[in-house]
């Protein structure tokens, strides 16, 4: 990841916008790997609320030089990219930093199964062009309207809204983030526009990936859900250290803690030790 500095267990924090910087006057942070600690043993990834979830995800694995962060507020204060860009950092510290996504070509023809490869170095770059403003101006009809970027604290508020369909929260949403002036309405030509503006200025949230099947040739361009796909990755990590301390309790008689806080090259090679016996 471009400007990253490698710790021992993680790398530095992706870059934390000046607004919320101020606020909290938090420094020296870094990522570290899902699956080591206890504590990831205790999410909840059935949990009802996603943001919940994201941001119960992001604050155990977010260390500060001396300790833990300690005002969760922090998390919800980030946008909804920047929780992305950290959640993917910590789903690809498995695979080298790269996010790997299945897809099938689109053409009818050929629909080919393929995986294509995203690198946590293309996610920040896209994700740092506009990283230090925090809103941006869009012009519709004859209005120019200043928005801001979602937060986490903005998903947590619009999961409240009851509206009878997508149209009706979009524009809810849209007139939730308009600074400076208050809009009873808002015109349905203001919603595509707005829309595209903010995939443009935070791309990671409605993320487009555009590859060629190797196959065929076909250009093929998806929608993916990049949030959806880090927890899903995370997930099966969380399954993988619940069969590891499985396997190992039940050979050794030791404790779930025991297990855990064993170095991860250590549980290795117990669980090499296991496998050979039971290959006899």
């Amino acid at each position: 990841m471009p400007g990253s500095e490698i710790y021992e267990h993680g790398v530095t924090f992706p870059h934390i916008p000046d607004s919320v910087k101020a606020k909290y006057a938090i420094d020296g942070l870094y990522l570290r790997p899902f699956g080591l600690s206890e504590d990831d043993l205790d999410i909840d990834f059935n949990h009802e609320s996603r943001p919940q979830l994201v941001t119960q995800i992001l604050e155990c694995c977010t260390i500060v030089r001396q300790g833990r962060i300690t005002d969760q507020a922090f998390f919800w204060d980030l946008t909804i990219g920047k929780r992305i860009e950290c959640l993917l950092n910590i789903a690809t510290f498995e695979s080298s930093s790269v996010l790997s996504v299945g897809v099938r070509c689109l053409s009818e023809a050929c629909q080919e199964q393929m995986e294509v490869d995203i690198s946590m170095s293309e996610f920040a770059s896209l994700q740092n062009q506009n990283d230090d403003a925090d809103d941006f101006m869009v012009q519709v009809d004859s209005e120019n309207l200043r928005i801001r970027k979602p937060t986490g604290r903005d998903q947590i508020e619009w999961q409240k809204l009851s509206l009878p369909d997508e149209d009706a929260m979009a524009k809810a949403m849209i007139r939730n983030l308009i600074l400076e002036v208050e809009y009873d309405e808002i015109p349905d030509t203001w919603v595509q526009a707005i829309s595209e503006t903010m995939e443009e200025v935070d791309p990671l949230v409605n993320f487009r990936l555009l590859t060629y099947c190797p196959n065929c040739g076909e250009e093929c361009h998806y929608e993916l859900d990049l949030e959806q796909l880090s927890l899903r990755e995370l997930h099966r990590i969380q399954r993988d250290l619940l069969q590891i301390v499985h396997r190992l309790a039940s050979r050794y008689n030791w404790s779930e803690q025991q297990i855990i806080s064993l170095p991860p090259w250590r549980r290795s090679h117990y669980l090499t030790l296991v496998d050979r016996e039971e290959s006899r």
